[in-house]
């Protein structure tokens, strides 16, 4: 009994040996070159997931790379703008084996490939330093070209990626972080500061300029304002010397029938709100007719002889 399992253990491990000599697994995220004495041709290339058969080392020898996107990150470092302003930048870039062949036979391993991506970042530094610091940073997002030096690096990147012939393709390059230097955050802070000043004064003067526009332009409608009533005002009274004029002529006819016609109008103006007077007759000159004898003009005054 000791003997069978003993025998079945031993039958286990053999297999799980020879399993692990002459069969490989393939993932649904990875690829498998298998090679030939180190050799590679198009059918080495093995993409579909399952369980795969080959020699034992050395005839055949299986490398697995993954199918996902990789990151690289670049180190921090220094750099000067175009406007002379330091900035500590870091930038990173996403790619992915398209060509598991090419990349076997160039590169081999990930990490090599690193390697010559981190070289070629380096140089994409050089898109950052033709820039000035206000399009790196800036409250204003229009004016910032972050977005155009991505692009620029991931074209510049394609093209010495398919002059390599490395088998990858860089999906995305950008810039993870930029971080001032003390010396260039207060050199901003005097820029921003006197930036405001110059806003300022601009405002302060666009606003006086406005306000002394104004006070002109009130002024002047003043001007025209007081001309025209002055104007109006002298046609009125041009207007009302000419009507007392003639009013003037016809009274002059007969200047006793003018002063009843007055008198009359007045009474009539006092009267008007239903008042009631209680005067003697030879008070007030308006009611003489009232007091005067048969014949006698009003007045008092004894009628002329006929």
């Amino acid at each position: 009994m000791k003997n069978s399992f003993v025998l079945l253990v031993g039958l286990a491990i053999v297999s799980v040996l020879l399993s692990h000599m002459f069969l490989y697994q393939v993932r649904y995220d990875q690829v498998a070159v298998r090679t030939t004495f180190d050799k590679a041709d198009a059918p080495s290339v093995q993409d579909d997931p399952g369980l795969k058969w080959r020699w034992p080392w050395p005839i055949n020898k299986v490398t697995l790379y993954p199918r996902r996107l990789q990151l690289l990150e670049d180190k921090i470092e220094e750099l000067q703008t175009a406007d002379g302003k330091s900035v500590i930048v870091r930038t990173y870039l996403t790619w992915r084996i398209v060509d598991p062949l090419k990349f076997y036979v160039k590169l081999k391993e990930p990490a090599e490939a690193a390697k010559q991506l981190s070289s070629s970042l380096r140089e994409v530094r050089g898109l950052i330093s033709n820039h000035r610091f206000d399009e790196l940073v800036n409250l204003d997002r229009s004016k910032l070209k972050l977005g155009q030096i991505e692009a620029d690096a991931a074209r510049m990147l394609d093209a010495a990626l398919e002059q390599a012939d490395y088998g990858i393709r860089v999906e995305s390059v950008g810039i993870h972080k930029i971080i001032l230097p003390e010396s260039t955050t207060s050199k901003v802070f005097e820029t921003m500061i006197a930036s405001r000043e110059r806003l300022a004064e601009n405002a302060l003067q666009e606003g006086q300029a406005q306000a002394s526009a104004i006070r002109s332009e009130a002024e002047s409608a003043r001007e025209r304002i007081l001309a025209f009533a002055e104007r109006r005002a002298q046609a009125i009274r041009a207007q009302g010397d000419r009507e007392a004029s003639t009013q003037y002529q016809s009274f002059a006819k007969n200047e006793e029938f003018a002063i009843f016609l007055r008198k009359v109008d007045a009474l009539k103006k006092m009267l008007d709100h239903n008042t009631t007077f209680v005067l003697s007759a030879e008070s007030l000159g308006i009611l003489d007719w009232f007091n005067k004898a048969p014949g006698q003009p009003a007045g008092g005054r004894p009628a002329p002889a006929p």
